[in-house]
């Protein structure tokens, strides 16, 4: 799927997807009210004021299934998906896109203005700073839990091992952090 949305759409991350152009609205109306011709094969663009649901959206989203599909069957992956598992992975990578996209478009500001593209840049880096920092205190919890048990798997082994008065005390200690999880 990274593959294909990078070959298509010319982004490899994420955050590339924020420089995304939206489909004109006049194509879209055209398209799912008149007899417009669609999005075009050649330079995808997505309707991103809808949801996947959207006829537009609909239809590029099966495009890049019909896509994949039939890369499996070139390239003879060993295991073959439905549609219905491929556009549900496709439904999900869209969102995720969207929600990047629409949070790197300038906001109102207290005074009412929409940011300028330095105040919104300013507020994607705090924003990825703020992921950062949030990220490697999780990581530290996490890691700290896992020390706690391995510690505490060492200290009721040589606590049994040596027959000592306190192994109960060990064990329920041991049991209280793996009941109390990361």
């Amino acid at each position: 799927v990274r593959r294909l949305f990078k070959e298509k759409l010319g982004i490899t991350q994420d955050l590339d997807f924020i420089t995304h152009h939206p489909a004109a609205a006049e194509d879209i109306h055209a398209y799912e009210y008149e007899d417009g011709f669609g999005p075009d094969r050649n330079n995808l663009s997505f309707d991103l004021t809808q949801n996947y649901s959207s006829p537009w959206n609909t239809y590029i989203l099966k495009l890049l299934c019909q896509e994949l599909q039939a890369r499996c069957k070139e390239e003879n992956w060993p295991i073959k998906r439905g549609d219905n598992y491929i556009m549900e992975i496709l439904w999900e990578r869209y969102k995720r896109l969207r929600t990047v996209w629409r949070n790197a478009q300038p906001k109102l500001t207290s005074k009412g203005v929409l940011e300028t593209p330095t105040e919104t840049e300013a507020r994607l880096v705090e924003g990825r700073i703020q992921m950062g920092k949030d990220s490697r205190q999780a990581n530290r919890r996490r890691n700290k839990y896992h020390r706690r048990v391995m510690v505490l798997d060492e200290m009721v082994k040589s606590k049994s091992e040596a027959q000592d008065d306190d192994l109960q005390s060990w064990k329920w200690l041991r049991s209280l952090i793996k009941t109390l999880g990361e």
